[in-house]
C-alpha cells in the first residue's frame, strides 16, 4: 500500500534510527540482527538494539548486511523475538523521494541514542536455539519430560518395594 506523501510514508514507524548491523542469527524462520545505533529520529533506542525480520523475504521480511549502515524504519515486534521488527514494505509512496531529508523534516534533526534507553543484544538463548529447528526442540522437550517421568516412576517403585520388604 502506498502513502499519499513522503511525509506520511515516514511517519508510520514506531522507531526510526541510523545504525550499523554488527551481528546476525537465524532460526530459518526469523533472522535477528544486532545493531550499533548512531542516530535516533524516533523511539526510545539505546546504543545497541536488535531488529528481527521474517527470513528469506517472507511476507514483508527483509535482510541486512552485517557491517553496513542503514536508516531503519521499524515497528514494535509482532512476529519476532527482538526489540524491533524490520520490514521491507515501507516507507513507500509510489514515487522516489529523498528519505533522509523527509525524515529530518518530519522528526527534526537526529540525536544520539539515550544512555538511559533500553539496550538489546542477541541473547545466548537465541544463539543456542538459532541452529535448531523448532520441531526438533519440541520433540527433545517431550522426550526429556518423558524421561523425567519414567525416572520418577522407577524410583517410586523401587522405594515402595524397599519399604514393604522390611
Amino acid at each position: 500500500m502506498s502513502s499519499e506523501t513522503p511525509e506520511e510514508a515516514v511517519s508510520y514507524a514506531s522507531g526510526v534510527f541510523v545504525a550499523r548491523a554488527t551481528d546476525k542469527v537465524s532460526d530459518g524462520f526469523t533472522d535477528t540482527y544486532e545493531f550499533e545505533v548512531s542516530q535516533v529520529f524516533k523511539g526510545d533506542v539505546g546504543s545497541t538494539t536488535t531488529v528481527g525480520t521474517l527470513a528469506n523475504g517472507n511476507g514483508c521480511g527483509t535482510s541486512y548486511q552485517v557491517g553496513d549502515e542503514y536508516l531503519l524504519f521499524v515497528s514494535r515486534p509482532y512476529q519476532v523475538d527482538a526489540a524491533w521488527e524490520g520490514y521491507a514494505c515501507g516507507p513507500y509512496t509510489g514515487v522516489p523521494f529523498d528519505i533522509r531529508s523527509v525524515t529530518e523534516k518530519v522528526y527534526g534533526p537526529p540525536h544520539p541514542p539515550r544512555e538511559a534507553a533500553p539496550t538489546a543484544e542477541i541473547s545466548w538463548q537465541t544463539r543456542m536455539t538459532a541452529g535448531i529447528p523448532t520441531p526438533v526442540l519440541a520433540v527433545a522437550g517431550v522426550v526429556l519430560v518423558g524421561l523425567i517421568g519414567w525416572s520418577i516412576l522407577v524410583f517410586r517403585r523401587r522405594w515402595s518395594r524397599g519399604t514393604h520388604q522390611r
